[in-house]
């Protein structure tokens, strides 16, 4: 379960008392008797109220449920929103490629056009997939990735616009757009009058305009593959944000949807408490499941055979001093459900 910030009307899953009971059987902590008692003193009916009051806080959707169906929303929008940017960026590329000398696209391609066109959706869709498998880490690294090719995307289109604004006969990319110059320059030619020479085109310049379909080509998947990341990051988040609001699948182990399912949990063991609180034997009970939760943090820490002995050994001298302060107190009873640690241990693997 995933740990949250909390202040003081905080509640983290990894806190609840048996989550505890586990982390310290798995750390291998000492339980002593007054360790014990602490541990049950957080069994008070007030302390189970206070933990249920903020449970049902976390989980009520005040506030959160809004921003989760905000992030679905604005999600999905911008994973729509891609796909169509993308669309069109395709569709057009495809269009020149098939179109004839006339600009036409034959009758017979027509359909191949959006056909082709399709690959965005499962473009979006593959990068979606990608960043979901990849963990929180990955995710981070390729945000970062897609943020610098972005900003040499935008370089590239400064570039473009500075290339469009330089003087007649110099720009690098495509057609000369000075057209008032040119204008002035033919006017100029109809009174007779020869205009200025142009400056001559650097060696640089014409080397680099060999590689200015490459350039193009390249620039343009870079842009199809921007704009298909936002898409598919978009829709990551809003798959967060549903699954935020419903709790996710059984088979989802995202980290979000792990720590609203350990909250979901811990409410409902709080409120098993409630039930029970009342009867005589609640305490000897809850003894009951902090050495059960202990023993499998002991397992699961794989000490050796002999640390763990010991281990159970301390915890259970604890829990039958601590049961026998309570039958003292309140009378005898008959629950008495601490598991065999050697039958446990035995099951292993």
């Amino acid at each position: 379960m995933a740990k949250i910030k909390t202040g003081t009307s905080g509640f983290d899953p990894k806190e609840s008392p048996l989550e505890k009971s586990y982390v310290w059987g798995k750390r291998g902590v000492e339980v002593s008797t007054p360790l014990l008692q602490n541990w049950l003193n957080g069994h008070t009916l007030q302390n189970i109220l206070h933990r249920q009051q903020v449970l049902q806080r976390h989980l009520s959707m005040r506030g959160a449920g809004g921003q989760h169906l905000i992030a679905v929303i604005l999600g999905l929008g911008v994973f729509i929103t891609a796909l169509f940017v993308d669309y069109n960026i395709i569709h057009e590329f495809w269009t020149r490629v098939l179109s004839n000398e006339f600009g036409e696209v034959p009758p017979s391609l027509a359909n191949s056009v959006a056909a082709k066109s399709l690959q965005v959706l499962f473009a979006t869709l593959a990068v979606h997939y990608l960043i979901t498998n990849i963990g929180f880490g990955g995710r981070a690294a390729y945000s970062i990735f897609i943020f610098a090719i972005t900003a040499i995307m935008i370089v590239g289109i400064g570039m473009l616009w500075a290339d469009r604004s330089l003087p007649a006969g110099s720009q690098v990319f495509g057609f000369d757009a000075n057209q008032s110059a040119q204008q002035m320059n033919e006017f100029m030619k109809s009174l007779g009058v020869k205009p200025p020479r142009a400056a001559a085109i650097p060696a640089e310049v014409k080397a680099l305009k060999k590689y200015e379909v490459l350039i193009w080509l390249f620039s343009l998947g870079v842009i199809f593959l921007v704009v298909a990341s936002i898409g598919a990051m978009a829709l990551h988040t809003a798959m967060r944000g549903f699954a935020a609001m419903t709790g996710g699948a059984t088979y989802d182990h995202h980290r979000e949807v792990q720590h609203a399912r350990g909250l979901r949990a811990e409410l409902q063991r709080t409120q098993v408490d409630l039930n029970y609180i009342n009867q005589a034997d609640f305490f000897q009970s809850k003894i009951a499941e902090f050495v059960t939760f202990y023993t499998d943090g002991v397992i699961a820490g794989r000490f050796s055979r002999a640390r763990q002995r010991y281990l159970l050994h301390k915890a259970n001298e604890a829990a039958a001093e601590v049961d026998t302060d309570i039958e003292s107190a309140s009378g005898p009873n008959n629950v008495n459900n601490i598991d065999d640690y050697r039958a446990r241990r035995a099951a292993q693997p």
